[in-house]
């Protein structure tokens, strides 16, 4: 969703994966999934995933690579999504692109949307809209002054197509979800949840940038972004000043996940709430069995890292 910086920079994936190994559990809820590198991982290992996110564009990613069991673009598709990609329309179905990139990308991203919607098949179609915001990633890794660098963007979707993370059949009932964090894992069953907070900035905070332009694409408008940002409040993901009322929409939270047997909390300092202050939430809950620390300070912009395990 928006539980970091630049959507999954301190993810830190490698650590919540040699972490996870150690616990024994077949199933495994994620409320705030962001892209879902680890539910990919997890499915891999065999586990139920049931992943969850408010944001639609993470939510259509996870039914590509999670809950998918086999489904696979073909050249047809390919072929349908990229037709006319460049041709410009008399005006953009979506205009609210224009806020993030030029015209000429704001028109093949308009185009590939609507050609998107015209697959059929429901796995097949996330796919594709997952291999789009690949390339958007791409297209937004280049600043005015490196802009002529740029590949063709059908030439790169179809690289990353080709390049696709694998999909695979773990012969489990597999969920993704697009609800409300609490209103999720206060509704599924699983052994284990695995969550990491959103920040105190809230959903708000990434309107403007590379979370806004996903959401506002998948969605073909921005006019979603005020309701969304209004229906956090009093939630996480809402802009919260203070860590007391940050800990106690973590308090609120936990207090919905309380049937959840095995909690695997990860969280980051960054200098506004301690581990030892996220901790001592938990154990209003339940006794906390260990904490595992992963210290990132000297990687660029890395930080000290925690798994609170309960």
């Amino acid at each position: 969703m928006f539980n970091n910086n630049n959507v999954s920079t301190n993810r830190w994936l490698g650590f919540e994966l040699s972490v996870l190994r150690r616990l024994k559990f077949s199933s495994i809820a994620i409320p705030f999934s962001g892209w879902p590198d680890l539910d990919w991982y997890l499915k891999f290992w065999g586990k139920q995933i049931l992943s969850n996110d408010i944001c639609e564009w993470a939510w259509w990613v996870s039914r590509a690579f999670v809950e998918n069991q086999g489904e696979l673009l073909t050249e047809e598709d390919v072929s349908l999504i990229l037709s006319e990609a460049y041709v410009p329309r008399r005006k953009l179905e979506n205009p609210a692109l224009a806020q993030w990139m030029g015209e000429m990308d704001s028109v093949w991203f308009d185009n590939i949307r609507i050609n998107i919607d015209q697959i059929e098949n429901e796995h097949r179609r996330a796919l594709a809209i997952a291999t789009a915001l690949k390339t958007g990633d791409y297209a937004f890794s280049f600043r005015p002054e490196t802009s002529r660098l740029k590949r063709p963007l059908s030439e790169v979707f179809i690289t990353l197509w080709r390049r696709h993370r694998q999909i695979i059949n773990n012969a489990r009932e597999n969920f993704s979800g697009n609800l409300d964090g609490g209103e999720f894992i206060k509704s599924i069953r699983a052994e284990l949840m695995f969550a990491r907070f959103p920040r105190p900035e809230g959903l708000s905070s990434l309107r403007r940038g590379i979370v806004g332009w996903r959401e506002t694409w998948v969605r073909g408008t921005d006019e979603a972004w005020d309701h969304l940002i209004q229906d956090r409040r009093g939630k996480l993901g809402d802009d919260v000043m203070s860590k007391e009322n940050y800990l106690t929409l973590v308090s609120n939270f936990l207090e919905k996940a309380v049937d959840i047997p095995k909690w695997a909390i990860a969280h980051t300092e960054d200098g506004f709430i301690s581990a030892a202050e996220m901790g001592e939430i938990v154990r209003k809950f339940r006794r906390i069995d260990v904490s595992y620390n992963k210290n990132f300070s000297e990687v660029v912009g890395g930080k000290n890292s925690f798994i609170i395990i309960a």
